[in-house]
């Protein structure tokens, strides 16, 4: 049966599929990033998504790194329906439908895509005079997503690297390399564009040899920094539909949106069974 976590901070987690969520607004995120970067541990961010989740079936590695991630922000509207449907199917199991279907409304619509909370952190760092890192990114984006972040933010401390050109084979060399260079600057953030899984797992693999306070997988982020990739218009966004606006304009991600509709097949099949 899908649990639902209940956390003594005012944000709720739930069990997707095999896969924890945290339903988060940009504030509360930033208020525990900030704590976090206050203290002297290491933490990993992730931004699931139905994608990931549905990837995550097949790939063991990638979902016991999302579950042990610090923070899992719900990345997309599929996430919440996932979450309310299946929830309502244990209140009315639990006889709590009326209690918990107020609750829900509120709670589970709290999506954070990775590349607002990106910004986010980015301007706050500024402010902080948190020093922040850009790793990944095809050509010259990560320079120019870099670029656009400290015109944004005119007092942020930013450095950047694109890394291994063949990441999925990435040298002993190559990665001891990066590693230096990011000790160097010893910043508080940094952010990671491989792709996932790929991020993800080169996040967890090498967090420990880091300088570095809370690491990010970020995925297209950088693409939408540099201009490469159009953002959806806000009013799109707040109507959580960017994912129909990534398909009219890049039609080559119709293959990888299929999963979304195996996503939605297994959540339903999953609360049936709840």
């Amino acid at each position: 049966m899908t649990k639902i976590y209940k956390k003594s901070i005012s944000y709720r987690t739930f069990n997707i599929l095999g896969i924890k969520v945290d339903f988060i607004n940009l504030p509360q995120a930033l208020s525990q990033v900030e704590a976090w970067i206050d203290n002297n541990k290491q933490y990993q961010i992730t931004t699931p998504n139905p994608e990931h989740i549905v990837m995550s079936l097949d790939d063991y590695r990638f979902k016991e790194i999302l579950n042990k991630s610090a923070l899992r922000i719900c990345d997309g509207v599929g996430l919440s329906w996932a979450a309310k449907f299946l929830s309502r199917k244990i209140s009315r199991i639990s006889n709590k439908a009326d209690k918990d279907s107020c609750y829900i409304k509120t709670e589970f619509d709290n999506c954070l895509s990775g590349v607002d909370l990106m910004q986010a952190l980015c301007a706050k760092a500024a402010k902080k005079k948190w020093r922040v890192f850009l790793l990944g990114g095809k050509n010259d984006v990560v320079q120019k997503a870099a670029f656009q972040l400290k015109k944004n933010s005119k007092d942020l401390k930013v450095e950047y690297d694109s890394g291994s050109l063949n990441i999925e084979n990435e040298s002993p060399k190559e990665l001891r390399k990066t590693i230096e260079k990011i000790n160097k600057f010893k910043p508080q953030l940094l952010f990671v564009a491989f792709g996932a899984p790929i991020q993800e797992k080169w996040i967890y693999n090498n967090l420990k040899k880091l300088k570095v306070k809370v690491a990010m997988g970020v995925g297209g982020s950088f693409d939408y920094l540099a201009g490469k990739v159009k953002r959806a218009p806000k009013v799109i966004r707040n109507h959580s539909l960017e994912w129909l606006w990534r398909l009219i304009i890049e039609p080559w991600r119709f293959k990888r949106q299929l999963r979304l509709l195996k996503f939605v097949y297994l959540v339903i099949k999953e609360g049936k069974h709840s």
